[in-house]
């Protein structure tokens, strides 16, 4: 049977036919497949951590774009009062940074366990809260304009910057509900397969952005018209977003009836590391701004500051885009209990880190005068502090990467406590210690140098808990990569009670079929379930092979059959094209019992068969 054009079916039945078998090679050798045993996960990890990026990124583009214009146009006083009103902005992002986390780990939950009706309801709860919170607090922003500004520090030697930092608030905080909805919609389009949606919406945001700010400031908009400028840009940008709600066939879809309002304490749980880091940014960014407010050049090291920021917006975006799909991908590995996935994983994003965030971090060492003259223009000393704060971001890059991948691993392991706590220090309490201890040396420049410092001493506390939880788990870790994972010792099973390979051809399928039926005999299971077992694999894995490889795609399948208790467990997984096996099966003539007898005999002999897709990937559990 052809679907859409694609089929999955060889319908040979409980084997290939010999005349495939005699073909084999030249089919496989067209593939260009070779033996890659980390290819879905490397790929599916650098997928959707580019995807991540760029969700991350078009949240930053706004105020990056505002903080350009500005620092070209509108003069030294401007750009401080731009870093003044930064953590608001951060504040305004807490409320879809939360929602957004936390839903997305809801939602995957309930598409995982076939609950489709609860995943609607997720959905539909995050945009309604999503939308009435930043309503509210964009009619709280509109009456507490002013005594926000003073608080934030426009006071004393800084009040003459009270009216252009009132200004930009209002004018950003038009767009709040657009800026926290698409926020949340984004984090969807990964999981339902619509990347390039949010390539495209990030595009379209920075077009709009540009030309508006620019066109404003050229009429002598001011602050005001900086803000309005990019919340008109984020509404442009939602609308890109809500294409996707056009597509048939998609996961997310609006459904009142289906909405549960008890699942709002879940997401905030699940979602509360992001906002406390958000939170902790802010706290700490009105503490060193009220300590540069004191000082004699309080507009230029404000200024420099905002140079700080605003490095912080371009680049951190690597950095959560990296977290983010650790998250995700943990927490698919941890809920399987795989421990040898979760150990590639942690070598990818380690991997990740030393090539393209060490590299990243190198070129803007370079680029740091032209970066920080884009913000600071007409005063050379501003502009000094400006570029030593740059370099000071450039250096702790890679530590702060690894910092926060290491906390979305303890988020995705199911440990937020810990992910708040290490976030909570690294993006407020310990940048602010290192600030106070660094200013008797370093003065004005301590508030960039902490950044640094800071990356260092979170990464000790770091490797003083994981050495803690080894100790507390009494493990026994084989290489550093089980020590830094800090797994307790009963997670996943031995390595006896496992097979874990990939496939990239269909004599890897005999082979792996053989070895599962001595496997299954070998640890005492009955000669039915080991035909079972045997046959899902060859009948699943040869379907996949020879009709969902494609020819220079060098797909493989992972695979893994493993003894839980008296249980025996089939996961295949692979990331060929979105295919559900079961459903298929069910459409077929059962008026034609012998069609697919292997598959039918497989999937019978079962307990439960589950399938589900997610991040482009077939997943498909079989317990028998």
């Amino acid at each position: 049977m052809v679907l859409g054009g694609y089929s999955r079916w060889s319908g040979a039945g409980e084997s290939v036919p010999a005349v495939m078998k005699r073909e084999r090679q030249t089919i496989m050798s067209s593939f260009g497949i070779t033996d890659n045993s980390n290819r879905i996960l490397r790929n599916t990890f650098a997928a959707s951590t580019m995807a991540y990026i760029v969700s991350s990124l078009t949240t930053s583009l706004g105020s990056l774009i505002d903080g350009v214009v500005i620092g070209q146009f509108l003069g030294l006083d401007s750009m401080a009062a731009f870093g003044l009103a930064s953590p608001v902005l951060i504040v305004f992002a807490v409320i879809g940074a939360i929602l957004a986390s936390g839903a997305r780990n809801r939602f995957i939950l309930k598409i995982g366990s076939g609950d489709m009706a609860g995943a609607r309801g997720v959905f539909t709860l995050s945009m309604v809260l999503s939308a009435g919170t930043s309503i509210l607090m964009m009619l709280v922003t509109f009456l507490f304009s002013t005594p926000i500004c003073v608080m934030l520090g426009a006071r004393d030697s800084a009040a003459n910057l009270l009216g252009e930092t009132r200004g930009y608030l209002l004018g950003m905080a038009i767009g709040l509900p657009a800026m926290n909805v698409a926020r949340v919609l984004r984090n969807y389009m990964t999981v339902d397969n619509d990347r390039m949606l949010t390539v495209i919406s990030s595009l379209v945001l920075a077009l709009v952005d540009v030309v508006l700010d620019v066109l404003i400031a050229v009429m002598g908009g001011g602050t005001f018209g900086m803000g309005l400028a990019t919340s008109i840009s984020h509404y442009a940008g939602l609308g890109v977003l809500l294409v996707h709600f056009r597509r048939r066939e998609r996961l997310t879809r609006f459904s009142l009836k289906d909405m549960d309002w008890r699942e709002t304490g879940s997401m905030v749980v699940r979602g509360l590391p992001t906002g406390v880091g958000h939170v902790s940014n802010t706290l700490r960014t009105i503490i060193l701004n009220h300590i540069l407010a004191g000082t004699v050049m309080a507009a230029g090291c404000i200024a420099a500051y905002s140079v700080h920021r605003q490095a912080d917006r371009l680049l951190n975006p690597f950095v959560f885009g990296i977290s983010d799909s650790v998250i995700t991908l943990a927490g698919l590995l941890v809920s399987e209990e795989n421990r040898p996935m979760l150990k590639r994983l942690t070598k990818d994003y380690f991997a990740m880190i030393w090539t393209m965030v060490l590299g990243i971090s190198v070129l803007f060492w370079f680029a740091s005068p032209a970066f920080a003259a884009l913000f600071i223009k007409d005063d050379p000393q501003a502009l000094i502090y400006g570029i030593r704060a740059a370099r000071s971001y450039a250096v702790g890059l890679p530590l702060y990467a690894l910092n926060h991948a290491y906390s979305g691993y303890m988020e995705g392991r199911g440990k937020p406590k810990h992910a708040m706590v290490f976030t909570f220090l690294v993006e407020g309490a310990y940048l602010v210690i290192c600030a106070m201890a660094l200013t008797p040396l370093f003065h004005e420049d301590a508030i960039w140098y902490a950044f640094p410092a800071c990356q260092v001493l979170q990464l000790l506390t770091i490797a003083g808990v994981i050495f803690c939880m080894n100790l507390k788990e009494k493990a026994k870790p084989k290489d550093f990569w089980d020590w830094f994972m800090a797994l307790p010792n009963d997670f996943d099973v031995p390595d006896e009670d496992r097979i874990d390979r990939t496939i990239s051809s269909h004599d890897e399928v005999i082979e792996l079929s053989e070895a599962a039926w001595k496997f299954c005999r070998e640890k005492g299971c009955d000669p039915r379930r080991c035909y079972a077992i045997s046959l899902a694999v060859e009948e699943l894995a040869t379907n996949t092979v020879l009709t969902g490889f494609r020819p220079g795609h060098n797909n493989t399948i992972d695979m893994r059959i493993l003894k839980k208790g008296d249980e025996f467990i089939v996961r295949i997984r692979d990331d060929c094209e979105i295919f559900d096996p079961v459903k298929q099966l069910q459409l077929y003539d059962r008026t034609v019992p012998e069609r697919h007898i292997g598959l039918r005999i497989a999937i019978g002999s079962a307990k439960d068969v589950q399938y589900t897709t997610m991040l482009k990937l077939n997943n498909l559990v079989i317990r028998v």
